[in-house]
């Protein structure tokens, strides 16, 4: 997703019937919402964890970092 937010332009102005959010391991969760029309639409929730770590000094006034390192999630 190449900005902040997913539009779903086909939602617009439909009436939803049912919303519901399920747990589905190990894929994460779905958002699942149907339609009076009898149309559905399914959203995947899908959370990557990054891990950024910092070793630093502190004691000396402002914040020395001396090393850093990142474990980011695949795109």
């Amino acid at each position: 997703m190449n900005r902040p937010f997913l539009d779903l332009p086909e939602a617009a102005n439909m009436t939803i019937q049912t919303l519901r959010v399920y747990d589905d391991p190990p894929y994460g969760r779905e958002v699942h919402i149907a339609f009076t029309d009898g149309t559905q639409i399914s959203i995947d929730l899908e959370v990557k964890a990054a891990v950024h770590a910092r070793h630093y000094r502190g004691d000396r006034g402002d914040l020395e970092i001396l090393h850093e390192h990142a474990d980011l999630p695949p795109e």
